[in-house]
């Protein structure tokens, strides 16, 4: 009895073996998975709709499976494709709030505030004045 063995070469590729994906790639990938009409996608993105397919089917190609079933009157996520809209909102959700995060540090609203003073600061009660100033300023 002779035990037959099937192995198979999987290649996953890492995150520096992709080409240049940009986020506009998944915005409008995730344009088109909403409005399931590349013509309405299109007028949301504020462009022509042959360009959108054409960056659909290099996003495709690049990813290496297809996102969408496509017929002459419809238009369908993949499997895969529903998986790829998910995890993309999830990206650009997370972007949106680095942005946000950013701005809030750069502007002052968050962050640490380090405090040091002397004990003459501490014997003449400065030290919770200019805490009490602060946090009326900067709630």
């Amino acid at each position: 009895m002779s035990n037959i063995f099937l192995t198979h070469n999987l290649y996953f590729k890492s995150i520096n073996d992709w080409e240049a994906m940009e986020l506009r790639h998944l915005r409008y990938f995730i344009a088109v998975a909403e409005e399931l009409n590349f013509t309405r996608a299109a007028e949301r993105l504020h462009m022509a709709q042959p360009p959108l397919s054409q960056q659909i089917q290099h996003l495709e190609a690049e990813l290496g499976f297809q996102l969408f079933r496509r017929t002459k009157r419809t238009v369908v996520l993949t499997e895969a494709g529903q998986v790829f809209f998910e995890e993309s909102q999830k990206i650009l959700l997370q972007v949106d709030r680095a942005i946000q995060l950013a701005q809030q540090t750069s502007r002052g609203e968050l962050g640490q505030l380090t405090i040091g003073f002397v004990s003459f600061a501490a014997e003449n009660n400065l030290v919770p004045a200019i805490l009490q100033a602060f946090r009326t300023l900067a709630p």
